[in-house]
């Protein structure tokens, strides 16, 4: 009876006839019934089809779906019905394929690039650059920033070089974090210094240049995107003018000169502001018009060092040129000559700075005696009658014909009249020095001192001292009052107030022990900094940060279990009724087909704990957090050792 052998679809593909070999059907040799010999033919076949019939011609009688792998191009092929196509869409070589097919990919293994083949030409994917040339263009990269943020950049790079980095904002990268070739920031105060990304773009090196005018290069655009143009400035090599005004912002000001010498310069020396003549002995003149002439109001003479006004041969050093007048005050530091024949002061104050005034001096400049002087002194005029405070010889005493009234002043508020440099009398209170009275009697006393101590109201003042001791033979009551006023205390035995207490409670580390495994946000405990945000929860939770002081720390000994591990687990399996395992297994009779019974497990059940060995492999760090604000923020954490 032949072999209807039928193809996976189900059409039948040879009726093969028993006892023969059939070559022609397909590429593998089909064997017909009782065919002696048979073995070699089978293993060829299986030969055949393990290399896929490799060989540099395609099988003669190939199928649909049928695999040849062509030795010549080197490829896996299938056959469609119509011809054999590669298998796999994409080849690797240094030379272009001639035998593509819509939609093959050819990968350039020298030049490092990739091709895709629409059946007309190839199609460059990239990159543009080739191997020789280096990486060359725009790459788009994630980079974490110092707020473990994740910030999306475009980095340049030309011939295998970060030549630049466009960013869209401002930000610091963290050194473990750093970008390879780019520079760091050396203004960061930080150490290790971190790198700084500015909003816009970033060159790696200050020489990188754009060439070319932009649009807005063109003018100068400031801060409200006002756009000024050449005929806006002031050339530097020609005549120039402005209808603004001119500033300049630097302490070297505005230089005069001819060609390259200088002769005078306007220029601020710290805070002072100077018109400063650079040439040696050069004379100096501020000059004025009248009409068509010039005057010089001002004239300096510098190989003399004398300045006249409307005088250009000065003598003096301030030589002026025709009458003076001082609307204000005058200051001679040296002698005041007086050339004239009468010298009037009309001002309604007149201050000599010499502390002695001298009177009754002679003709000589000689003292008299006090026959001389008699009567001399200071004489108020009035229409009223003169006020006289004058010395007479015949009581040896100052004499005035008024009343002294002493007034209080800033510099003297208690005025008082004294005797050999001792006060007797102020406008309250008799000299300490006066021991000999005849008071009678003490009116109320508004204010009491006896000793070191001075009572007045309700307040007990220690004088002199640095304390005031209570020695009582007994209990002191107070009335059941609140004690205020008690200062923070400095040593053991100081009495403290409350507001002392509560702020060293609230002040006090917060100390805690966590475990955290299984613990993950933002991480988990070996990333980065680990699950800081978790932690932060149950810190708030057990202790608020409101209830203390900001400033305060939260030391936390974390621990994680979460790299250990379990080993030695023995799970054996016994069959019901038998319970002894740890898990037990039950079966049921099942109808296979309607022709016999067969067992099924219906149930496994657990009946007994399994053991192993656990290993304990615990992390532990020590996490400190700062109080501010009513809310806990994470600040470092570090490793610990474990011993």
């Amino acid at each position: 009876m032949s072999y209807r052998l039928n193809r996976t679809d189900g059409e039948l593909l040879v009726d093969l006839t028993d006892g023969i070999l059939d070559n022609t059907t397909t590429d593998i040799t089909l064997i017909g019934k009782n065919y002696k010999g048979f073995g070699e033919f089978i293993n060829e076949n299986f030969i055949k089809v393990m290399e896929n019939f490799a060989s540099t011609s395609q099988p003669a009688n190939p199928m649909i779906g049928q695999l040849w792998f062509d030795k010549q191009d080197n490829r896996l092929k299938v056959y469609d019905g119509t011809s054999f196509r590669p298998a796999t869409g994409s080849v690797v070589s240094s030379t272009q394929p001639s035998n593509l097919n819509v939609g093959d990919i050819w990968i350039d293994n020298e030049e490092n690039k990739l091709y895709i083949w629409d059946g007309t030409d190839l199609t460059l994917i990239g990159p543009e650059y080739s191997a020789a040339q280096g990486k060359t263009g725009f790459e788009v990269a994630s980079q974490i920033d110092s707020s473990d943020i994740q910030r999306t950049i475009l980095k340049l790079f030309i011939g295998g070089s970060l030549v630049g980095i466009f960013s869209p904002e401002t930000f610091y990268v963290p050194a473990e974090f750093a970008i390879p070739s780019y520079p760091q920031d050396p203004d960061d105060i930080q150490t290790p210094k971190r790198q700084l990304l500015e909003k816009g773009f970033n060159v790696v090196n200050s020489g990188f240049l754009y060439n070319g005018t932009a649009t807005s290069a063109k003018g100068l655009v400031d801060d409200a995107g006002v756009v000024k143009t050449s005929d806006n400035f002031i050339p530097s090599d020609a005549n120039g003018s402005t209808t603004g005004s001119l500033r300049i912002k630097n302490s070297a000001g505005l230089s005069v000169g001819i060609g390259e010498t200088e002769y005078a310069i306007l220029k601020i020396s710290g805070t002072t502001t100077m018109l400063e003549t650079q040439q040696s002995n050069a004379d100096f003149a501020l000059r004025v018009r009248s009409g068509s002439s010039f005057y010089s109001a001002l004239y300096v003479d510098t190989d003399v060092q004398k300045m006249g006004l409307f005088k250009t041969n000065p003598s003096f050093t301030l030589d002026v040129e025709g009458d003076g007048k001082f609307s204000s005050n005058l200051t001679v530091g040296g002698n005041l000559t007086v050339e004239g024949d009468s010298t009037f002061i009309n001002s309604t104050t007149l201050r000599v700075e010499d502390k002695n005034i001298e009177l009754g001096l002679l003709d000589d400049s000689t003292e008299g005696d006090d026959t001389a002087v008699d009567g001399g002194g200071i004489i108020l005029r009035s229409s009223e009658g003169s006020k006289d405070l004058t010395w007479e010889q015949s009581t040896a005493s100052w004499t005035s014909n008024q009343d002294f009234d002493l007034i209080n002043t800033p510099s003297n508020p208690v005025p008082a009249f004294k005797i050999d440099g001792t006060e007797v009398l102020t406008k309250t209170t008799l000299g300490a020095t006066v021991i000999n009275s005849s008071l009678t009697s003490v009116g109320t006393l508004s204010e009491l001192t006896v000793d070191d101590i001075n009572l007045n109201s309700a307040t007990i003042t220690r004088i002199n001292g640095t304390g005031l001791n209570f020695v009582a033979g007994g209990t002191i009551t107070i009335d059941s009052q609140n004690i205020d006023g008690v200062a923070t205390p400095t040593t053991n035995n100081h009495a403290a107030n409350k507001s002392y207490v509560d702020t060293e409670i609230a002040s006090q580390d917060v100390i805690f022990s966590i475990d955290a495994t299984g613990l993950s946000d933002p991480n988990d405990i070996t990333t980065v900094n680990g699950p800081t945000t978790s932690i932060g929860t149950i810190l708030q939770t057990l202790k608020p940060a409101a209830s203390v002081e900001d400033g305060t720390e939260a030391k936390l000994w974390v621990i994680s279990y979460s790299s250990s591990t379990v080993s030695g687990i023995t799970v054996d399996i016994t069959t019901s009724p038998d319970t002894s395992g740890v898990l037990t297994k039950s079966f049921v009779s099942v109808d296979s087909n309607g022709t016999q019974n067969e067992s099924a497990i219906q149930d496994i059940s657990q009946s007994n704990d399994a053991s192993g060995t656990i290993s304990l492999n615990p992390v532990r760090y020590l996490y400190i957090y700062t109080a501010g604000g009513g809310t806990w923020s994470f600040t470092s954490r570090t490793l610990q050792s474990i011993t």
